[in-house]
């Protein structure tokens, strides 16, 4: 397993651990990125029925295309936002077991926002399965942080030397 596969395999346990089960509404989860990685967006459709429509959206987008839409046993692109285009892939293409999950490549700043998972079972009306709040943040806040750390600590020991000198 590469080194990427290992990280995304923890991360996505580490967002496991972070989903809340909301009475009525599917998974609650929230995930934090930095622009240029690899997301999965996870979604767990019935494991004992096939299913017949996926739709993952982005509603504030505020448009009538999808992230991903598949029904009658294929990706549907034309449906599809642009901005998703050549980006989002089925984790499992067959979607065993359920499995209705998406990795989203190489996420940007805008891709920041609430992603939706329905799900359609056949004979039945499609069902929120799974809602992801994504946050696609640079590292640059963190960068801050550090600089003035080291300045802080920079000053502080300057400041002892001195102390230490005129003794």
């Amino acid at each position: 397993m590469s080194a990427a596969k290992l990280i995304s395999s923890v991360f996505l346990s580490v967002c496991f651990q972070t989903c809340l089960n909301s009475a009525g509404h599917g998974m609650l989860c929230e995930l934090k990125v930095k622009p240029g990685e690899d997301v999965t967006l996870h979604c767990q459709g019935p494991r004992d029925a096939a299913i017949s429509e996926l739709k993952w959206s982005r509603p504030d987008l505020e448009s009538e295309r999808y992230v991903l839409y598949f029904r009658e046993n294929q990706l549907h692109v034309k449906d599809q936002h642009l901005s998703f285009r050549g980006r989002v892939e089925l984790r499992d293409r067959e979607m065993k077991y359920g499995d209705a999950s998406v990795i989203l490549k190489n996420v940007t700043i805008k891709d920041t926002g609430r992603y939706e998972c329905y799900v359609r079972k056949t004979g039945s009306r499609p069902e929120l399965i799974s809602t992801i709040s994504l946050t696609v943040e640079s590292g640059i806040g963190r960068v801050v942080v550090l600089a003035v750390a080291v300045v802080v600590v920079a000053v502080i020991v300057a400041a002892a030397v001195r102390c230490f000198r005129r003794r």
